[in-house]
């Protein structure tokens, strides 16, 4: 048994989840504290480190308090998130899930890829583009897609928030990679990986309802698509959906 203890930033829900596979899914949070990456326009930031707020918890321990959660409120769909929940060892608490039948989704930008992955049910890669000013990690995260395409029970998507131009041609070869993907294996049973655009929130600090400016930018990010649609055939274009309902509020 592991009894190393994760430190968690925040455990909300159930909530909708706003982005994604499971977009509109009512989903409890687990957001650990620490993270690989210093994105520049991070909406979590106060997850980087520790706080009065961090909680210590085991595997066992975060399970058994995320079963009752989970049941108390007639939910199924846990989602892993961070800063970067692959800084810890979650393979205990993964099979505890998995016996009460909860689902385990996970968020990362793919640049740490421990073995307990394969586990989840839904493995969500953000990688991040040129204006987070961190390291891209395409070549790990395809490398990863092209060892496990065999788990047919595993959901795999590529899910890149996008700001400005650079951005877009940063999407372009994951999307070129996804597209030659989906042709190589259409035949294939391993062939459930998924392409998502979503529109960057450009302020994270604004109180106020930045709908008209999400919904404003998502219009900015489809007309520029649409100059070269076959390029993102397989890709689905999205606005985070929290952000339109509640805006930067934590916790939802």
């Amino acid at each position: 048994m592991d009894d190393i203890k994760i430190p968690i930033a925040e455990i909300f829900g159930p909530t909708l989840q706003g982005e994604g596979p499971d977009v509109g899914k009512r989903t409890m949070f687990i957001r650990v504290c620490g993270c690989s990456f210093n994105c520049s326009w991070c909406d979590s930031k106060f997850a980087w480190k520790r706080t009065e707020k961090t909680k210590d918890y085991t595997q066992q321990e975060l399970s058994e308090y995320m079963i009752k959660l989970c049941q108390d409120n007639n939910c199924n769909n846990i989602i892993l998130t961070g800063g970067n929940p692959c800084l810890y060892n979650f393979n205990e608490f993964i099979n505890n899930c998995h016996n009460e039948n909860i689902l385990i989704g996970v968020e990362t930008q793919g640049d740490l890829l421990p073995e307990w992955l394969y586990k989840v049910d839904t493995l969500v890669f953000s990688p991040k583009a040129p204006s987070s000013k961190q390291k891209d990690t395409y070549i790990d995260i395809v490398k990863y897609i092209e060892e496990y395409k065999y788990n047919n029970n595993q959901i795999i998507a590529i899910k890149i928030p996008v700001f400005n131009d650079e951005d877009i041609e940063f999407a372009r070869r994951f999307s070129k990679f996804v597209n030659d993907y989906k042709m190589l294996y259409k035949n294939k049973r391993f062939n459930d990986l998924r392409f998502y655009l979503s529109v960057g929130n450009s302020d994270t600090d604004t109180v106020e309802s930045i709908r008209d400016r999400v919904l404003s930018d998502y219009e900015t990010l489809l007309n520029k698509i649409n100059e070269n649609p076959s390029d993102f055939q397989n890709a689905y274009i999205l606005p985070q959906i929290h952000t339109l309902i509640w805006g930067n509020k934590q916790g939802v």
